[in-house]
């Protein structure tokens, strides 16, 4: 039996979120309505009501898609190791961004939702994107100060460069991004 949403219900799906991150653009989540949700996508509440709850679920398939791919990313590079195997996921990361920039830089924003963010964070401390030195830190909290400094420092970076055009390159900033974050 095939459960693939029909085209009608993609399509549905889709205008609902790009509805929702364009007034995201301006306000948060908690300050839109499904009226005002639905008049931008031109659907009707009783359509809203027959894929969705509440605009927190949209938002919450979206921050779960893209923290799932995230996941996928790591997973085909799980075999590599060393620095370069950190720039090919980090540049693979960019290439996500850019392609999904308008989705990524609201989930990343002020008007994005916290809780993703520290998601995110988990999500990165967990699979130890970040790596430093041996074992020459004085003590466990002095290395976590170090890796939520790094982890913090490498989300504004890509705040600031999503924020300015992403003028630079993605191999520059995934340069930036590894040395910021490895340590040998």
């Amino acid at each position: 039996m095939d459960t693939k949403p029909s085209r009608k219900v993609r399509y549905t799906r889709k205008v609902l979120r790009e509805s929702l991150i364009e007034l995201m653009q301006l306000r948060p989540v908690s300050a839109i309505s499904i009226k005002e949700l639905c008049a931008l996508a031109d659907i009707n509440r009783s359509t809203f009501y027959a894929h969705y709850r509440s605009p927190y679920e949209i938002l919450q398939e979206v921050e779960d898609a893209a923290l799932e791919t995230l996941e996928q990313m790591q997973r085909r590079n799980v075999l590599l190791t060393g620095k370069n195997a950190l720039f090919q996921l980090i540049e693979e990361a960019l290439q996500f961004i850019i392609d999904n920039r308008n989705w990524i830089q609201v989930l990343l924003s002020e008007q994005g939702d916290i809780q993703f963010q520290r998601k995110l964070f988990s999500f990165i401390r967990q699979k130890e994107f970040i790596k430093f030195k041996g074992n020459e830190w004085a003590d466990e909290l002095t290395k976590e100060y170090y890796l939520i400094y790094a982890l913090n420092g490498s989300i504004a970076l890509i705040q600031y460069w999503m924020k300015s055009g992403m003028d630079t390159p993605k191999e520059k900033m995934a340069d930036m991004l590894v040395k910021l974050n490895w340590q040998e």
